[in-house]
């Protein structure tokens, strides 16, 4: 009996017996991901958003063929499923018809020989109004060899 009451006695007092822990406060700031949203496939959202990105593609086309017609002799193509929408907003507030959309585009030759990075910033009226507000080359890419005789110039 005097087993049982002891056994008893010092798990009580192994289970209750208070143990240091110690935490610290994590400082550092983790790096911010800069992960653009995709909307989940097959959904009405991106069903919308490949619509506008339709309607949105001659602007685009003509953005990029103006930049690009110094640099080649024929101009590179974009397609709209190789585009990214960096941000979307409604610069006079809620409800108001003027959007501003920046997107970034990869430009290319052929079977998809990339040329480099741009990105557009595009404004959109409620009266169906599109302008492009700003156009900024980010990267630029070495064409192939056999892409070389399309070169004006150095980009």
């Amino acid at each position: 009996m005097k087993k049982v009451v002891f056994t008893l006695f010092l798990l009580v007092g192994l289970i209750c017996t208070p143990y240091p822990c110690y935490a610290y406060e994590f400082t550092e700031k983790l790096p911010s991901i800069n992960k653009t949203y995709k909307p989940p496939e097959q959904s009405r959202e991106e069903l919308y958003q490949d619509i506008f990105v339709s309607l949105l593609m001659p602007e685009i086309q003509k953005s990029v063929d103006n930049y690009y017609k110094e640099f080649f002799t024929d101009t590179p193509m974009v397609a709209p499923y190789d585009l990214t929408i960096l941000k979307a907003e409604r610069p006079n507030g809620y409800r108001t018809f003027v959007f501003m959309i920046e997107l970034e585009v990869y430009p290319y030759f052929g079977a998809h020989n990339s040329v480099g990075v741009d990105r557009i910033t595009i404004r959109l009226g409620g009266s169906g109004d599109v302008k492009v507000e700003k156009f900024e080359h980010i990267k630029s890419y070495e064409l192939p060899p056999n892409y070389q005789n399309i070169v004006k110039k150095k980009y």
